[in-house]
């Protein structure tokens, strides 16, 4: 059977399936690499939200850390200042030849039981003690991230120095 040139031209015209499913699939891919770009952008909000709220909690506990050290140091000064008044009261009632030892020694025991503070333990927090000059990881990451170094979040701690020294 010979073929007529309109049936040819049928045939030409007519789309191939494969090119169809061609461009279905190029277009679910766009699709799809559309939605990892944004979960990408999301997580990296979410990341930024993050550190600044670790940021704000890290200072909040620098801030009690001072406090709770600084009413240990009240509280340590005022029972020495309770204990040294203790302490001249008996050694005056020494003084006074009309009472006994025992009377001095009972009176010195009910008046520190009086005036002592229960035994407590105050933990100092691991931040207390005096910083060093050197700045931490964290103060050094924000430092690259300012000044706009490429991948300050992967580098350690001495990498992140010379970095930061060395864009200054």
């Amino acid at each position: 059977m010979a073929q007529t040139k309109t049936t040819k031209k049928n045939i030409a015209l007519t789309p191939a399936p494969v090119k169809n499913a061609d461009k279905k699939a190029i277009k679910a891919l766009a699709q799809a690499e559309k939605a990892v770009d944004s979960a990408r952008e999301a997580v990296k909000a979410s990341s930024k939200k993050l550190r600044k709220e670790a940021l704000a909690l890290h200072k909040k506990t620098e801030k009690l850390a001072a406090k709770l050290a600084k009413a240990a140091q009240q509280l340590a000064t005022e029972v020495g200042r309770a204990n040294q008044s203790v302490l001249a009261t008996v050694k005056s009632k020494k003084a006074a030849p009309q009472k006994s030892a025992g009377t001095v020694m009972a009176e010195h025991a009910a008046s520190r039981t009086a005036l002592t503070v229960p035994h407590t333990t105050v933990k100092t927090p691991l931040s207390s003690p005096p910083r060093s000059t050197t700045p931490t990881l964290i103060e050094l990451r924000n430092r690259a991230k300012e000044q706009k170094i490429t991948g300050y979040s992967r580098m350690n701690k001495a990498a992140l120095v010379a970095a930061v020294n060395s864009s200054h």
